[in-house]
């Protein structure tokens, strides 16, 4: 379904959460998009184990929109979204806690705004996979229609996968099948999503760079779980200054299916999370559009051509590189570096990117560098008192972005 060695795209970009601890995973809306990121509470704040709050983002600015605060639940190392009525409804761990982890699960609507305990009368009547859990935690297919839970007990790790009835959105009350977890997959534990008869395996440890993170996805089919796992490391954002994999989801876009995967960072205030996508689009003659052209924000003093394209950006595969590429013109009046505009959250690169375009001829120079930031910005360089940038045109733009 995805080709887990090929381009990525990206959905988030540094996100700052409602909380300072980092995110644990993350699930998606399949009507409405929306886009629910959990984490700890903070310990100063709620130092009882098995506090959580889930964040809704804002997909276009990367902004968190609102919260709901879940007490007493688990870890939320994984979380699963259905679309029940005219509302989002979220499977999580549920207590008792052990060790910080939930040992049932259960699903409720997102109340934003609100707290909730295991004693709220919103809850769906909590359960445990198997006798003796001692951890668990679900996930949502919403294109086969499954909910899957990763649970421990003394015996080992397993998976259980129950059927939703796409009429009524409730769970089977057994298991259709249960498989253990492949005993050659022994880095830690970061996520699961199922996607019909797939079912993917999220692994790695924190790491400061990209050179020496152990991220990978694995995948294992449920009608044949006796076969090797298909195994990738996972290259995407390879700028960030510290990088812990986070939670995978599944989001159905009308044709297509996308994998989301979950990193959190460094940032100034707490763990920020970056949220990155794979996509089930096919490449065609090695090309592949990773996210087609989107507005750029013109910084203050920068206005586009009216009588031109307005400025653009998009991501292409092209020959297994994925470029960056911007479209459009706009005038300014720079004599010095300065910004030009900002890119959205799913076109910013990990790294800063790079390339030469035409500017109005001045003292005989006809060109200037424009540098896409890790921030988003877009910063043009080599103007001068001597030699004034007031136009830009962007329409040369194409730079390998990752």
């Amino acid at each position: 379904m995805f080709d887990l060695s090929g381009p990525w795209g990206r959905v988030l970009s540094g996100t700052r959460l409602h909380h300072g601890p980092a995110m644990q995973s993350l699930a998606v809306d399949p009507v409405t998009h929306d886009l629910f990121v959990i984490q700890l509470r903070d310990p100063d704040v709620a130092p009882v184990e098995g506090n959580l709050c889930v964040n809704r983002v804002n997909r276009r600015t990367g902004l968190v929109l609102d919260w709901m605060h879940l007490d007493g639940f688990g870890h939320g190392y994984q979380i699963g979204a259905q679309h029940l009525g005219d509302r989002t409804h979220l499977w999580s761990e549920a207590g008792p806690v052990r060790n910080g982890f939930g040992t049932r699960v259960t699903r409720f609507p997102f109340l934003p705004g609100q707290s909730i305990d295991m004693s709220a009368s919103v809850l769906l009547a909590p359960f445990s996979p198997a006798a003796g859990t001692l951890a668990c935690a679900p996930a949502v297919d919403p294109v086969g229609n499954w909910l899957t839970i990763h649970y421990r007990t003394a015996a080992g790790l397993f998976y259980a996968r129950y059927a939703i009835n796409p009429a009524t959105g409730k769970a089977a009350a057994t298991p259709a099948a249960t498989i253990a977890h492949p005993a050659v997959i022994a880095d830690t534990f970061q996520g699961f999503a199922t996607l019909g008869d797939l079912l993917y395996l999220y692994t790695g440890d924190p790491s400061a760079s990209y050179e020496t993170s152990n991220t990978h996805l694995s995948v294992i089919s449920w009608s044949a779980p006796g076969t090797a796992p298909r195994v990738t490391r996972v290259t995407a954002v390879p700028g960030l200054p510290r990088r812990e994999p986070e939670g995978l989801a599944v989001e159905p876009e009308g044709e297509r299916v996308k994998l989301l995967f979950g990193f959190s960072g460094d940032g100034e205030r707490g763990r920020e999370a970056s949220v990155c996508e794979y996509t089930s689009d096919p490449t065609v003659q090695g090309v592949k559009v990773v996210a087609g052209w989107s507005a750029i924000a013109p910084a203050d003093g920068v206005a586009p051509h009216a009588d031109q394209r307005l400025p653009r950006a998009r991501l292409v595969s092209l020959g297994g590189t994925t470029q960056l590429q911007l479209r459009g013109s706009l005038g300014c009046g720079l004599s010095g570096d300065g910004l030009i505009g900002t890119l959205p959250p799913w076109l910013t690169p990990s790294r800063p990117v790079r390339a030469a375009v035409p500017r109005n001829m001045a003292n005989g120079l006809g060109a200037c560098q424009v540098e896409a930031n890790a921030a988003g910005e877009l910063w043009a360089h080599d103007a001068a008192a001597g030699s004034r940038v007031t136009w830009i045109d962007l329409d040369c733009f194409s730079a390998p972005w990752a």
